[in-house]
Formats: structure tokens, sequence, C-alpha cells
């Protein structure tokens, strides 16, 4: 058990503070002025932002409204379950703050900073990268400059995160399910050659990957196959690995999820079973994208079934793994601040 008085922070990208136009235009306009997501200086960052966030708020609060929930939306909702979860299971203080809108990294510090001399934070990103985890880093510096952080390691391929996701596939992939695709978050190629400090290995070739190199410890696309191997190894279906949720003109990771489900239609698959392993909980790019749109792609070129395996959530494998990290000496983790 932690010697220091604890406290736990679960954590996420974020969510609009209602399925409106309005907060949801706030919300994007939050995330992309992120530098970290969209890596354009400050005021061409800014125009561009202000462009996207009007052009995308209309459509985007017409998705949230389908999968919102009346507590605030299911990211939200899975996030403070977790956090009961692991209240409830240990003697720690827990509190939920998101990188983008509410509940922030600001509302948890104040939660946690009267009670707790030393905080741990629950990374949601199983998978490095500059947009998801190292924005979160450095943003909690700031926000908890003057306290002990620690932050979980990227756990890609921890064996237990494996065998927590392994557990929901074999439980949700029906019988009949011809085909499983491993639907992960997409980035821009950029980001992943900008992460590649050496600047001559990532993307210089299609088996990049698979050439082992100082930058992978760094490199979301790398992270995100070893990911695929793991649970394919355990599934006794068919594997495909696609990227998902683009943004804008620019090339992201490839091959697109909705180019392979309709490729996957076209050759004969007809119950495909879709996982996202780059999200520890469902959300509007699970249950909005995959769940309506990636769905009815397939369907139109040719597929019966798309059946969504649900993210970790509050699975007990993963809670288990959870409190196992809450409780473990800091220096298993990533110290941030030290206070």
């Amino acid at each position: 058990m932690p010697t220091r008085r604890r406290g736990i922070l679960i954590t996420n990208l974020g969510t609009p503070a209602a399925p409106t136009r309005g907060a949801v235009k706030e919300y994007l306009e939050e995330f992309l002025m992120d530098p970290y997501v969209i890596t354009l200086p400050g005021p061409l960052r800014y125009l561009l932002v202000k462009a996207i966030a009007k052009r995308r708020s209309v459509q985007s609060a017409k998705a949230y409204a389908q999968i919102w929930t009346s507590s605030g939306g299911p990211l939200r909702d899975h996030a403070e379950s977790l956090a009961q979860c692991v209240r409830a299971s240990t003697s720690l203080f827990v509190a939920v703050g998101m990188r983008y809108g509410k509940p922030s990294f600001e509302d948890a510090y104040r939660i946690l900073k009267p009670a707790c001399d030393e905080i741990l934070v629950i990374s949601a990103y199983p998978q490095y990268a500059d947009s998801t985890y190292k924005s979160t880093v450095e943003r909690l510096k700031d926000v908890f400059s003057d306290t002990r952080t620690f932050i979980t390691r990227p756990y890609f391929e921890d064996p237990a995160f494996a065998d927590a996701h392994a557990t929901l596939l074999k439980a949700h992939i029906a019988i009949d399910v011809d085909h499983l695709l491993l639907s992960f978050h997409g980035v821009p190629e950029l980001h992943i050659r900008k992460a590649d400090l050496s600047r001559d290995h990532c993307l210089k070739g299609d088996d990049c990957c698979e050439i082992p190199h100082p930058t992978q410890s760094t490199c979301y696309r790398y992270q995100c196959l070893r990911t695929a191997a793991l649970l394919s190894d355990a599934v006794a279906v068919p594997t495909t690995v696609a990227f998902q949720s683009r943004l804008g003109p620019a090339s992201w990771l490839k091959p697109y999820t909705v180019d392979k489900v309709r490729e996957l239609a076209e050759g004969g698959v007809r119950n495909l079973a879709v996982a996202c392993p780059s999200f520890i909980s469902d959300n509007i790019e699970t249950l909005y994208e995959i769940g309506f749109e990636v769905r009815h792609a397939f369907r139109e070129a040719g597929g019966q079934r798309l059946d969504v395996v649900p993210c970790l959530n509050e699975s007990q494998k993963w809670v288990d793994l959870v409190i196992k990290w809450a409780l473990e000496d800091g220096d298993n983790h990533v110290l941030l601040n030290d206070s």
C-alpha cells in the first residue's frame, strides 16, 4: 500500500457539456486549439479551428444527441463509474478530470489537493501519441505543479490489459462472426513522423514497425499494431487492423476503417465484429461512428451484420487492473512532478 496519502485521478479525453451546437462548438474549439492536436502556429491554428468548429458543430451535436445519457454522456458516465469502482475497493480518494471540457483537471485538483499529497493519474490511452498522452502529461504538469504526481505508462502490451480485452472479445464475438476488425483511433501521418526523433525510420516503408527501433517507445502506429497482434492471438477468427476518425484533408494512418469494412464486405465477409482497443471507454467514436456510420457503410457494401464489441468500460478484469495500479509503488509509474 502507498505510504503517502494518495489520490487517484481517472481521466479521459473529454466530452461536451451537452449535445447542443453551442456546447459542441465550445468543446471542439478547446480540443482543437491544443498545439499537440493541430500543430500549426497559433494564429493559423486559431483561424482553422474556428472554421472547423463552426462547420462541424451542427453535425457533431446531432451525433452526440444519438448517444447522450441523462447524466452527461457515455464517456463521463464510464469515467465516473470506474472512479466509483476504485473508490469502493480501496481507501483512496478518487476524482474524475478530463483533458478538455468538464470536469476539468482543475476541478479534480480542487477535490484531491486538500486530502492528498500524492496523485496517481490513470491514463486513458493504452498507446502513446503526442495528441493524447503527451498533451495530457504536459497539462497535468501545469495543474498539479505543487503536488507529487505520477501517471501510468502506456500499457499497450501489458499482459493484464491484453487479457482484459481478450476476455471481452471472447464474450462478445458471436459464433457466426466471419472476421474481427480492430479499429484504432487515427492520427495524422505527420504526427507519427514528428514523434520519430531520428527522422529516418517511421513510415519510411510498409514494414517499418516490424524493424526494432528506439522510436517505438513513442510510435503510436507500432504500439497499435503490437496491441492488435496480442489480441489476434487470443481469438479464433481472422483479424484486420484499421484506423478511424479522420479530420481534414491531411493524410492519416491507413487503412481507414470505413474503407476497410467496405473492402471486407465486398470480399465476402457477412458478419463482422469491430473492437476499438485504443479506447478504454465507449464514446462517440465507438457508439456513433462505428455503431451507426461504419455499420451503414458495411451493409451498403453487402455486409449483413456488424457487431460492436464494447470497450473495457467497467469490465471486471479492467477494474482489477486499475485497482492494482492504484495500489502500486510509485516507481512503477511515470513521475511528472515531485513536491
